[in-house]
């Protein structure tokens, strides 16, 4: 048996959704496939305003670049993340300063963030790492506006996460989904901005059409669209709207069979709890997605002997981000003394195990059998 880390979760349905997709338009943005994902993204985060764009890493750079971050200025972001955190705030000439996580969420650490802000500091872009937050984001929402800092979302792993009865990806200036092929909802490529602020809203639509009003004109607002701001091509294809369209419609379904998978998960591995660490979601507090299930090892040489033996089974499973602070970029930026702590320790002992929906009985059974025995050894 082969295991993968993850799979898209397509059937009959999606498959029809873009061949009716392809016999019907030419595939470009703003079509009608992608008014319907607009008002589904809508009605599923309760956001005012939500926007199609061709990746989640297109989603942060239009939300910085909007939001008027330029060169002098700083934006923190965590260290714990994927480049394209940074990098949106790198493209608009502005520095992104590398902050710690705290040890429970492995999302920004408010105290480490705290310090790290200066008299050029505009913002702050948190990530919410495997569609969970806690206690620790409320308090990072209270420093931004004590500091009057905007504050974006990275909610790459948050499509159907909820934290205290709102969707994440809602609570700050603008929130930043991601459909790649590896998400809950997942169209290869792909991605989505939500916010409140009409005035945003504005800016983020000229900005991701080109810096023209063609989003006006296709309403019906201006007869001709005109070259109006500064912008570049963010479009979702119309042909990929309509993929994503079919999995929001099963969002309850998919998220269900991730959470079956992570009951699963740790009922069996509690048992080890004395040596591992599991993922916790704050009681009565997030209601995750269960994008990610992670293991955290109390060392790196038992993270990599757990990951080798499962991978000689034929499991997949990984370790996630190598630290921006340890990266040749990150050392450039910040300096090769820079250390943040908690951010290294979870590096070096997280292992994602495999999740996604679809999985089979006996595809879980295997995991759990082959981690069990593995784990008894370590």
């Amino acid at each position: 048996m082969k295991i993968p880390l993850h799979k898209p979760y397509w059937g009959a349905k999606a498959e029809q959704a873009v061949i009716r997709a392809m016999r019907t338009g030419s595939g470009v943005g703003d079509g009608p496939n992608s008014v319907h994902m607009r008002a589904k993204l809508r009605s599923l985060t309760g956001a005012k305003f939500a926007l199609p764009v061709t990746s989640c890493t297109h989603a942060m750079e239009a939300i910085v670049a909007s939001m008027g971050a330029k060169t002098g200025d700083e934006v923190i972001v965590p260290s714990f993340t994927l480049a394209a955190t940074a990098t949106a705030v790198m493209i608009r000439g502005a520095k992104p300063v590398l902050a710690d996580i705290d040890p429970v969420t492995f999302s920004l650490d408010p105290n480490d963030v705290e310090k790290k802000i200066t008299k050029r500091t505009v913002g702050i872009m948190t990530v919410h790492y495997a569609g969970m937050a806690g206690p620790s984001f409320d308090v990072l929402r209270r420093l931004a506006k004590d500091h009057r800092l905007w504050l974006a979302e990275d909610a790459a792993h948050c499509i159907g996460s909820w934290y205290k009865g709102r969707h994440l990806g809602t609570f700050g200036t603008a929130g930043a989904f991601s459909f790649h092929g590896t998400k809950n909802v997942a169209a290869g490529e792909g991605g989505a901005i939500t916010t409140n602020d009409t005035a945003l809203s504005d800016r983020l639509e000229i900005f991701r059409a080109i810096g023209t009003d063609r989003q006006a004109f296709l309403q019906g607002k201006v007869s001709i669209y005109q070259w109006v701001g500064e912008g570049s091509s963010y479009f979702l294809s119309d042909i990929f709207a309509a993929l994503i369209n079919v999995q929001l419609d099963q969002i309850l379904r998919i998220n269900k069979d991730r959470q079956h998978i992570a009951t699963a998960y740790t009922k069996e591995f509690a048992p080890f709890r004395d040596s591992i660490v599991l993922p916790i979601a704050p009681k009565g507090m997030t209601n995750p997605n269960w994008h990610i299930y992670a293991l955290k090892f109390p060392s790196h040489k038992m993270q990599q002997s757990f990951m080798r033996r499962m991978r000689e089974k034929h499991i997949e499973v990984s370790s996630h981000y190598v630290p921006l602070h340890r990266s040749p970029m990150g050392r450039s930026l910040m300096g090769r003394t820079y250390r943040l702590p908690v951010t290294e320790d979870v590096a070096e002992t997280l292992v994602r195990m495999p999740m996604y929906a679809g999985m089979t009985n006996r595809e879980l059974e295997y995991v759990i059998t082959v981690a069990g025995k593995v784990l008894k050894t370590l």
